[in-house]
């Protein structure tokens, strides 16, 4: 039996996603392990947020929204990291396919 495209499309960016929010988990993590500090956890807790999200999302709709929040995050830790005298790699996300206007 063929899958539909479309559902294998949004498990790829779904996976995607969570791929690169635990690449600046870890980045931030290495970090703050090399004594930056993360004041009261907060990109870290962000990221947790984000991961759990993005786990749960089911539609389209909704991963789209975690990667929007995804992206400012990363520009925030990016900022961060920079201020430490750290730099960091942009990283690629999905884009979700377009819809079929009816």
């Amino acid at each position: 039996m063929a899958k539909d495209p479309s559902i294998l499309e949004f498990l790829d960016a779904k996976s995607d996603t969570i791929d690169n929010l635990k690449a600046i988990l870890t980045n931030l993590t290495r970090c703050v392990d090399d004594g930056m500090v993360d004041l009261e956890s907060s990109y870290y807790n962000s990221l947790l947020t984000l991961l759990d999200e993005a786990s749960l999302s089911e539609t389209w709709d909704e991963i789209e929204e975690v990667i929007a929040k995804a992206k400012t995050l990363e520009i925030d830790v990016a900022v961060w990291l920079s201020s430490h005298g750290q730099t960091s790699v942009s990283l690629p996300w999905p884009k979700a396919p377009k819809r079929k206007q009816s």
